[in-house]
């Protein structure tokens, strides 16, 4: 008695009813995948002697080819093998940017550091 009386109450079948929904499920939205902003994050080798935290603000620099990470005139470490984006926008900012550090590995000898 329960299924014949929502099938008569709601008009159509339940099945053609979600046809539209489940089109409406397979176009992209609010949790759509691509990710349309890159995340500039590069892995610098720190030097010996250098104990950075997460957190700590850092001057990134682009010499030539390569890059150096600063704090003021101590030399904290360097990129290797920047990507072409890490050196374009580098490049767009006068060759200087700011960098936060996000992660520092367990024998401290690399971080990850984030582009501002």
């Amino acid at each position: 008695m329960g299924l014949d009386y929502i099938r008569s109450a709601t008009g159509k079948p339940w099945r053609k009813r979600w046809a539209g929904g489940l089109d409406k499920l397979k176009n992209p939205s609010l949790l759509d995948l691509a990710i349309t902003e890159s995340a500039r994050v590069v892995t610098a080798r720190l030097t010996s002697g250098c104990r950075a935290k997460v957190g700590d603000v850092y001057i990134v620099e682009a010499t030539g080819g390569d890059i150096t990470v600063s704090d003021g005139l101590r030399l904290i470490g360097s990129v290797a093998n920047p990507s072409a984006e890490t050196t374009a926008a580098l490049a767009t900012a006068s060759g200087y940017a700011e960098a936060v550090v996000h992660r520092v590995s367990l024998f401290g000898d690399t971080a990850e550091l984030s582009l501002k």
